[in-house]
């Protein structure tokens, strides 16, 4: 399916445009120092803010080089989910990034699951080479390696920069950043600077104890102004009474390129959460000035459903790693809860998520949407759909006949896994052959031996010859595979395929066949089902051996 990017009309915003600070992602194996150079670039802006009594730790910032007041928009990459919703729709986020390699290790896995990250999006790079202060640190033998993978840094003759450093000390940050600003100095960096909206990727979200709704948002186009009405997902508007610079401050607009903080939005339900796209339109208080800027929103509104029956949101997990998502109805809030939590699994072969939710009923939205992107309807405790699909629909008033649905859902989604079973054993009783062919004799046959399978030659606990046989006899007879009963045949070999063989050896007839993957069942979910709810809440008993699964 070819992704569909966000790009709404100009008509719906309007604007012109301005220079962008540009935007610098930080990538590295772990424990080579990408959280320290994190940390040392927000110690040198004091970025640690508080407002509206709650201390955010943002994994978005700004950093000034204080020389020419020239300015990054920094964010720790690739885990972050706004970054991996970026690279779904085909489109980067940074425009260039820094990797750090610990010059005493140098390339390591998650360094080169960084590099194709990198040149799969086209991002230029500019290498850090950390831990300068340690004896052992060889940065010639880093750049060797990095080379060893196309890397090309100005040491070993190539043009990407790369820097020594120590992020724990700070030593070489300001040339690190400086090799920074020469590569992005060299791109366009224009943007949108629309004056009625903004468009842009939520980063994070906070409530404070008072419940103000602390929504940390990366401007993409246009800007953001105190006042605005920001879209958010696509049943919910709100206005924004306040927006602030990440570091607490107090500003009257948010503009491309730019991290602020929001707030006046309505509690959240999930729905456009972080990593979705957020847009605000410019309130406006006559009545036909209204109608307009509720056009807008509908407009966008519309365009954010469009966006959740494609494959934009879906998560870029680790290669191996299968996404399985469900959409649920149910009956109440806290049963809604119950199976929210219950769905929150997450292992080396498969990530569950909740798409959408809702307590009573569902939309014919919700389900065209589970159709396309072939997510399993959970309805718990609530009527039939109103409405006819072709989703899966996993109707239940049982907690542990749920769990036992969903897990079957889960094992299905799972990559096939191919295994060996041997299906036929016999010895060597005799050995016969000439310069073209080796014939043996096997007796003290179990099982059946088949000439369209492979077989497996071991003297005692060890494998000695894997492959194919040529011919199978029986009496002197042609035969395909043996009969039930039958306890002795002769094999045919080609003399190049096989070379050690001696009486007093076993063979095996070996099938391939479909392992059945069982990564989770019932029990996983543990050991309870739901009865009665008479006050809107799930109450809980041990299942029984006489509960039907």
């Amino acid at each position: 399916m070819n992704h569909l990017r966000i790009r709404l009309h100009t008509s719906l915003l309007g604007g012109r445009s301005y220079t962008r600070p540009p935007i610098l992602g930080v990538l590295g194996h772990v424990d080579h120092g990408k959280t320290t150079l994190i940390d040392s670039l927000r110690k040198t802006n004091n970025v640690s803010l508080e407002a509206g009594g709650i201390t955010q730790k943002n994994s978005i910032f700004q950093h000034t080089i204080p020389e020419t007041n020239y300015k990054f928009t920094i964010v720790d990459t690739p885990g972050h989910a706004a970054f991996s919703r970026m690279r779904a729709t085909g489109s980067s986020l940074t425009d260039a990034a820094i990797l750090v390699v610990d010059a005493k290790e140098g390339v390591k896995q998650q360094t080169r699951e960084c590099i194709r990250l990198l040149r799969a999006n086209n991002i230029p790079l500019v290498v850090a080479l950390n831990k300068m202060d340690l004896p052992n640190a060889d940065p010639d033998m880093a750049c060797e390696m990095l080379f060893d993978e196309g890397i090309e840094t100005v040491p070993v003759g190539g043009n990407i920069p790369a820097v020594p450093i120590s992020a724990l000390s700070g030593e070489g940050l300001p040339s690190l950043m400086s090799a920074v600003k020469q590569v992005t100095n060299r791109m366009d960096l224009t943007a949108d600077d629309r004056q009625h909206g903004m468009e842009g990727i939520v980063f994070d979200i906070q409530t404070s104890p008072s419940g103000i709704l602390l929504m940390t948002v990366l401007v993409r186009r246009g800007q953001i102004r105190k006042g605005d009405r920001v879209i958010y997902n696509p049943e919910r508007d709100a206005l924004v009474r306040d927006i602030l610079s990440v570091d607490g401050k107090p500003i009257q607009v948010g503009l491309p390129g730019m991290p602020v903080v929001i707030n006046g939005l309505q509690s959240f339900d999930g729905s456009g959460s972080v990593g979705s796209y957020i847009y605000s339109v410019k309130s406006s208080r006559g009545r036909e000035q209204r109608s307009v800027t509720q056009k807008k929103i509908s407009a966008i509104k519309n365009k954010l459903k469009e966006l959740e029956t494609q494959e934009v949101f879906s998560e870029a997990l680790p290669y191996g790693v299968t996404k399985v998502s469900f959409i649920i109805c149910a009956d109440t809030t806290a049963t809604l809860e119950t199976i929210e939590q219950m769905l929150k699994i997450s292992t080396h072969e498969v990530s569950v998520a909740v798409h959408r939710k809702s307590v009573k009923t569902l939309t014919e939205d919700d389900i065209r949407v589970a159709e396309g992107i072939d997510a399993p309807i959970i309805l718990f405790n609530v009527p039939d759909l109103k409405f006819p699909t072709t989703a899966a629909v996993l109707k239940h008033d049982i907690i542990y006949d749920l769990a036992t649905d969903i897990s079957n859902v889960i094992n299905e989604k799972l990559p096939v896994n191919y295994v060996k079973k041997v299906v036929g054993k016999g010895k060597i009783a005799e050995i016969h052959g000439d310069k073209k062919r080796k014939v043996v004799g096997v007796n003290g046959i179990s099982g059946t031996m088949d000439i369209s399978q492979e077989y497996r030659i071991k003297r005692g606990q060890f494998p000695v010859w894997e492959g194919r046989i040529a011919s199978l006899k029986f009496k002197r007879e042609d035969i395909l595979m043996t009969s039930p009963g039958t306890t002795e045949c002769g094999m045919g070999f080609a003399k190049k395929s096989i070379n050690d063989v001696k009486v007093g050896d076993v063979i095996e007839c070996v099938k391939t066949v479909v392992q059945e993957r069982k990564l989770i069942d019932e029990s996983f979910f543990g050991s309870t089902s739901a009865v009665d709810v008479p006050d809107g809440r799930p109450t809980w008993r041990h299942k029984r051996k006489s509960d039907s699964i």
